[in-house]
């Protein structure tokens, strides 16, 4: 994971469903801070301490998030969140722990030499920065009453049993600074459109995209599909077989089943032959890929007409602005259902449009504050659920828009920002500050050593989720 990731990783928040975190600052005890749990020293560099506590913060903050990304294919990857991580097979050499920690390290070790170099060029932390400490320590308090506990017991359930506000503002104030480190030399790399687009050309199987539908059906099967001559056909196939192995299909679960087999945002994977094959220049509209499953099936693949702006027939680049908006998360309450939580989240969206028809923004910032809401920069396609992403990325979507949408784990109010730049765009920026950011780093780490106590890591307890 790359480092801008990591911060991203540790400062990000879900309150109450999740987690929140970030990190700036040295560990610089003063008089009135409260005493850490555990202080004993996991990883050291020359003007920085992380303790066992702050590292047990950093280790659940990244075990949280990694299950959080990986939701959907963690018993394919044989992680039962249930269990103690150091009773799971992570390899044939390392558990489940063993893989987290060590990732965890890495990330921690780059924060600190990012810390090192702040602290080296005379950096302090902002009054904005200190500001949004502040405010997080106080959505956890929020949080914490909202969840009917104490503050303590609610970050304990999170981030470990030694983990208390100190050891949280000692991490925040690391990673906060890290994160500000990162911004300045990000603000050095000045790379004009010209330059994005000379990476692109460079790189470009690693930024462009191919839209496609896919069927998984028995072998004595996949050559009907294969030999379909266009969208409709392959479509047509799917349904009927969809419809063999499922009779009592209702339209609409056979529709959705339909709009599943569609992936229209899939990247380049290295050394993979159907990569090879899709990203060719030459490749036509509707030319279908055959290969075996492990269930013994074949999947057909069929390309589909390229949109965007179109590199060939299939090949395209998203042009499509990445979006920023505010967003709040009401969750249900035990008991309730999430239409009570959308009739929370409508209420408070209706009072505030009724209110505050002008500074909306302003207005809805303060409602943020009050409600634990979190911003959301530089979002694509494909990473949100597709509830929330179809009205975020709706072509007539607007500045300023509103509304409320249930999802999941509770009903959103989402509120609209200003676009951001084309998402091709984005991610080539991206690459290339990450570039000179891991260029940075292995000089940094050359400079400065990071130590650590291999006692002090296994001996971080794990929360259960």
């Amino acid at each position: 994971m790359s480092i801008r990731k990591i911060i991203a990783v540790l400062l990000g928040v879900a309150l109450v469903t999740s987690l929140l975190a970030g990190c700036s600052d040295a560990d610089k005890k003063t008089p009135e801070e409260e005493t850490e749990i555990n202080s004993t020293v996991a990883v050291t560099t020359e003007n920085y301490t992380v303790s066992q506590s702050m590292m047990e913060y950093f280790f659940n903050s990244y075990y949280r998030t990694f299950v959080s990304n990986y939701a959907g294919r963690l018993e394919q990857m044989h992680l039962d969140t249930a269990k103690p991580l150091s009773e799971q097979k992570y390899s044939d050499t390392h558990t489940w722990f063993d893989y987290l920690i060590a990732q965890t390290l890495k990330q921690v070790q780059q924060l600190l030499y990012l810390g090192e170099a702040a602290l080296a060029e005379g950096m302090e932390l902002s009054e904005e920065n200190a500001q949004k400490i502040d405010d997080t320590l106080a959505r956890y308090n929020t949080a914490a009453v909202q969840n009917n506990t104490s503050t303590a017991y609610y970050l304990h359930s999170l981030f470990g049993e030694s983990v208390n506000e100190t050891t949280i503002k000692k991490c925040l104030r690391l990673q906060m600074l890290a994160a500000q480190y990162t911004e300045k030399l990000e603000k050095e790399q000045a790379y004009t459109v010209e330059d994005l687009e000379d990476c692109f050309t460079k790189n470009s199987k690693n930024y462009s995209l191919v839209g496609l539908i896919y069927a998984a059906v028995p072998a004595q099967q996949a050559e009907r599909f294969a030999n379909a001559e266009s969208e409709d056909a392959f479509v047509d196939l799917l349904r009927a077989q969809l419809l063999e192995e499922t009779p009592e299909l209702s339209t609409e679960d056979l529709e959705e089943k339909i709009e599943a087999a569609y992936k229209r945002r899939v990247g380049y994977v290295e050394d993979t032959p159907f990569s090879q094959w899709a990203f060719d220049a030459e490749r036509k509209a509707f030319e279908t890929y055959t290969e075996e499953t492990d269930d013994g099936k074949t999947a057909v693949y069929m390309l589909l007409p390229a949109v965007g702006e179109p590199l060939g027939e299939t090949l395209y680049r998203d042009a499509t602005p990445v979006k920023n908006l505010e967003f709040i998360l009401f969750k249900p309450e035990k008991g309730e259902g999430i239409d009570t939580a959308k009739n929370k989240a409508q209420a408070v969206l209706d009072q505030w449009k009724k209110e505050n028809e002008v500074n909306a923004h302003d207005a809805f910032e303060s409602l943020m504050q009050e409600y634990g809401g979190d911003i959301s920069l530089n979002l694509e396609r494909g990473r949100v659920a597709a509830e929330l992403e179809n009205w975020i990325f709706d072509e007539e979507r607007q500045t300023g828009d509103a509304t409320v949408i249930a999802a999941t784990e509770g009903a959103y109010i989402l509120h609209m920002l200003e676009d951001g730049e084309p998402q091709w765009q984005m991610r080539v920026r991206a690459n290339l500050q990450q570039e000179a950011l891991d260029a940075k780093l292995e000089a940094l780490s050359k400079l400065y050593e990071a130590r650590y106590s291999e006692k002090a890591l296994y001996d971080i307890s794990q929360v259960q989720m």
